[in-house]
């Protein structure tokens, strides 16, 4: 596979000419250096779909899932020498007790310290910048996936590794640090290969979950699209490669597919 963050995909029998463009969910700049060549392409769209509709975001919903349950507290879950190390990144990293995050559930701990490894360069995620400038030219937005469906997904991992995935972070967070700063180097040279890799890792026990059936509902919806409209998609980059990922599900369905050069 190329090495390509932006794809041109055209229906064979004729149509119009849509993109699939792979994101990171990040504010690091470090992640932009393709901004201005989707955004250029972009503005020959009629659509812009982002995974979800931004504007579909329910605060409620989210706020409600970052807590944990009544009876449930971290200081219980986790054992003494992880949330030793809790209270030791709380302070250092965040600023706050680690008594701050005891009622909060372990997945939005796990991206709390995750996101201080990442520079906030950006007001905005690189694709959330994207579906801003398609709403300031006008173009209209949409989404492979809604928003109620991803936050479905997140519910369906078991409870248990997000406790194991925080477990480790908490563990190995100085690694976590160099992979990240891996990840970056991946994805700046757009190396699709290693980010797929990556992705089905952090992935395990539940790929089909979380990257391909996911895959197929959002190869469906940029084709349901793609036929009648120029579409430009944006979505993580580690859902564009592999025998099940986004590009070779859309050449399944009729599509060919070109790597754009930056």
């Amino acid at each position: 596979m190329k090495n390509a963050l932006l794809w041109q995909l055209t229906p064979k029998n004729g149509g119009p000419v849509s993109y699939l463009f792979g994101t990171m969910h990040v504010r690091d700049l470090r992640a932009f250096a393709w901004l201005e060549t989707a955004k250029k392409h972009l503005q020959e769209c009629d659509v812009f779909a982002s995974e979800f509709d931004f504007s579909e975001t329910d605060p409620m919903a989210i706020a409600a899932i970052m807590q944990l349950p009544e009876e449930e507290s971290l200081d219980k879950l986790l054992k003494p020498g992880v949330w030793k190390n809790l209270e030791f990144y709380a302070r250092k990293k965040l600023g706050i007790p680690a008594e701050k995050l005891r009622r909060m559930h372990p997945m939005t701990v796990s991206l709390t310290l995750t996101n201080t490894l990442m520079a906030d360069g950006a007001d905005y995620s690189l694709d959330e910048t994207l579906w801003e400038h398609a709403q300031a030219i006008g173009i209209k937005t949409t989404g492979v996936e809604t928003f109620a469906e991803q936050l479905q997904t997140l519910k369906e991992i078991p409870f248990k590794q997000h406790v194991k995935s925080l477990t480790w972070l908490l563990k190995n967070y100085k690694r976590q640090k160099r992979r990240l700063k891996k990840m970056l180097k991946w994805y700046r040279n757009a190396n699709l290969a290693s980010l797929y890799k990556a992705a089905k890792k952090d992935a395990k026990g539940m790929r089909n979950k979380l990257l391909f059936e996911r895959n197929k509902i959002m190869a469906r919806r940029f084709a349901e699209i793609a036929h009648n409209e120029s579409l430009f998609c944006a979505v993580g980059a580690g859902h564009l490669a592999g025998q099940k990922g986004m590009l070779r599900l859309l050449k399944k369905q009729g599509f060919k597919v070109r790597a754009v050069v930056a």
